[in-house]
């Protein structure tokens, strides 16, 4: 991409894709979300049963029916109203109590109130979005004082311009090749696996580590923990295809509490 991109540009995107991408999550075939960053996410946000919490960027509904299955008062919010259907029918199948919210990330305050939560979170999905310094401004605004955020998304160190993988004649990976760090701003990805029901693409923000942190500090927020999820040895032997998730970051959770005044 060339320029940057609006509200209505992700919501076109994800409506496209909402379809395959569905069936992606809730089948299985999303594996390192099923079994690597979801699990380490939820961990980070450490729900307490009867907290309020807000996932910010749900989609079709994974990440709000893990927390509302943790014990918490959850409302989900997103931008794609063809992913919101998917979650809304998830929902009316087997309820949790989950109320959706079609609306920007950039207006959590807004539908919320301020110091509306106890914990804001979001799962891959803060990148995506047009404004996600916005997002984070308005989650500062919509947390109660002593609440948390956490967020993951994609490691800068391997979600690069140039990235992939030396194979060897059969095919296994060898080494990844990443290149040009530096060069970050709006971008669009291709929703091309062959575990995907057909391809499109999204827009989405590409950063540095050091980019990521200023856009929390200016927040006001001070980073609690950084946490890489990668499998360890006996969920690989279960799942060799994470593999690879294992020997190279892919992943990075942000735990967030407010910076205190002065």
């Amino acid at each position: 991409m060339n320029q940057a991109f609006d509200d209505a540009a992700t919501r076109d995107a994800w409506n496209r894709g909402a379809d395959a991408w569905q069936q992606f999550v809730r089948s299985g075939a999303d594996y390192y979300r099923a079994r690597v960053h979801g699990p380490a996410l939820l961990a980070a946000c450490a729900v307490k049963p009867g907290e309020t919490a807000l996932d910010l960027g749900c989609g079709e509904g994974y990440f709000a029916r893990e927390l509302a299955r943790s014990g918490a008062r959850v409302t989900g919010v997103d931008v794609s109203d063809r992913l919101l259907e998917y979650a809304r029918a998830e929902e009316a199948r087997e309820p949790l109590g989950i109320r959706y919210v079609h609306a920007s990330g950039a207006d959590t305050d807004r539908f919320g109130g301020d110091g509306a939560f106890d914990l804001i979170a979001s799962c891959m999905a803060l990148q995506d979005m047009s404004d996600p310094d916005a997002a984070l401004r308005a989650s500062a605004r919509a947390l109660r004082t002593d609440g948390r955020v956490v967020f993951s998304v994609p490691h800068p160190a391997t979600d690069t311009p140039v990235r992939e993988w030396e194979r060897d004649d059969a095919g296994r990976k060898l080494a990844l090749r990443v290149d040009r760090y530096f060069e970050t701003g709006p971008a669009e990805f291709q929703w091309n696996m062959k575990r995907l029901a057909y391809t499109w693409s999204t827009p989405f923000w590409r950063r540095t580590l050091g980019q990521w942190a200023e856009a929390v500090s200016s927040a006001g927020f001070l980073i609690e923990r950084l946490i890489e999820p990668h499998p360890d040895a006996a969920l690989r032997a279960l799942h060799p295809e994470l593999d690879d998730c294992a020997r190279l970051p892919y992943f990075l959770v942000f735990r967030l509490v407010r910076r205190p005044p002065g």
